[in-house]
């Protein structure tokens, strides 16, 4: 198929250029004056390319440590009807057989929907003080058993990893070699530790003020930076923000983005299950840890401890609401685009430029979603909702 988008306004690495895509087989040919083939015109909407989420559990009611196609299948609908054309399911805490299972079901999926650029493993290598929303009793150290990690190196692309665990360096210069990204979180690091692992490879943080430790002491009265600080003043670290003004306020993203820049932040939704679902209440887990949550004012709780869940915001909207905050648009874009391809080292996605896949997103000046193109092909969204959100 080929297909030419006329009269876009194109974003793309930090300009906006009035022009034509052109598209062939799911490949953009030609972004300039050139019309092939059938014609799409945008009567100058902004096109840029496809949202990127790195760190995402679920959706539309399914997570991704469910082991059936259907699960992942709904997951990779609900994404892409958001205007998410890549992500990277992410598992939680569990059994390394139980893992094995949702690894595995991911790797044998083949998704019509948003792509699926490998797994992260958000789990079981934190610490224990600093471990959310995961099982306390099923954490361990990468010293004790990283197996599951290797034999999966070929759909394993993210791993977090808390630096202060036993072990916790040298996972990071194998998972280098292996072409693994490490990222450091739920930890209670000291500054030495944080520095061993990012000097063996580590190089971002996952979802920044979220389970990463603060300044403290050991053994000695010498008081050493936590992985927040080091996050935020080393230039090889890129962070991850859950810029939904409830995880970390609007007010405390522009004290990251003073610091870091645009360049060095990578927005993500951390999304529960119940992502895309009516506010309500719902359960997650079974068994011995389920737990009531209930979405409310575009989040989830925990109404029993009042505390967060987890996020309900896919990358999009968190783009929409830091440009509300005076983040310059060009940068709220890069941040859920370029930046997290840069992080994965995805070369096919997260710009608009020729020999990049046709995942494209038209928006208006709000950066509201209009439309959403996969492969050149228009997504009809409406469709997807009726099928899949029961």
């Amino acid at each position: 198929m080929t297909i030419t988008f006329i009269n876009a306004r194109v974003y793309s690495q930090g300009r906006i250029t009035t022009a034509n895509i052109t598209a062939e087989d799911g490949i953009i040919t030609a972004i300039g004056k050139q019309v092939k083939g059938e014609t799409a015109d945008l009567n100058g909407k902004l096109c840029t390319a496809g949202f990127i989420d790195v760190h995402t559990h679920g959706g539309w009611g399914k997570d991704c440590m469910e082991d059936t196609f259907e699960a992942i299948d709904t997951i990779s609908a609900y994404h892409l009807s958001t205007g998410t054309t890549t992500y990277v399911p992410t598992t939680m805490t569990a059994s390394p057989e139980d893992i094995n299972k949702a690894v595995d079901n991911i790797r044998r999926y083949k998704s019509p929907y948003a792509r699926i650029a490998g797994i992260h493993l958000e789990g079981p290598y934190l610490a224990q003080k600093s471990a959310g929303a995961h099982p306390p009793h099923l954490l361990i150290p990468p010293s004790k058993d990283s197996s599951f990690v290797w034999n999966n190196a070929d759909i394993v692309k993210r791993v977090t990893l808390a630096p202060n665990l036993d072990g916790a360096a040298e996972f990071c210069a194998k998972a280098v070699k292996e072409g693994i990204q490490v990222s450091l979180g739920h930890d209670d690091s000291i500054d030495d530790e944080i520095y061993a692992c990012i000097d063996n490879g580590a190089d971002s943080v996952t979802h920044m003020y979220n389970c990463t430790s603060r300044p403290s002491r050991r053994t000695t009265p010498k008081k050493h930076l936590g992985l927040t600080e080091v996050g935020l003043i080393d230039e090889r670290i890129t962070v991850e923000v859950i810029a939904d003004d409830r995880h970390v306020p609007n007010a405390l993203f522009k004290m990251i983005y003073k610091l870091k820049g645009s360049d060095k932040i990578c927005l993500v939704s951390d999304l529960l299950s119940v992502a895309g679902m009516p506010e309500g209440d719902y359960y997650l887990g079974s068994g011995e840890s389920k737990q009531k949550i209930r979405i409310d004012d575009g989040v989830a709780i925990l109404p029993e401890l009042n505390t967060y869940a987890g996020s309900v915001t896919p990358v999009g909207k968190m783009a929409q609401n830091l440009l509300k905050c005076g983040i310059p648009m060009g940068e709220c874009i890069d941040m859920c685009t370029l930046i997290p391809a840069r992080l994965l080292n995805l070369k096919d996605v997260g710009v608009l430029a020729v020999g990049k896949r046709a995942d494209i997103n038209v928006l208006d000046d709000e950066l509201n979603i209009l439309d959403t193109y996969l492969g050149g092909e228009r997504v009809d969204k409406e469709a997807l909702r009726q099928r899949y959100v029961k």
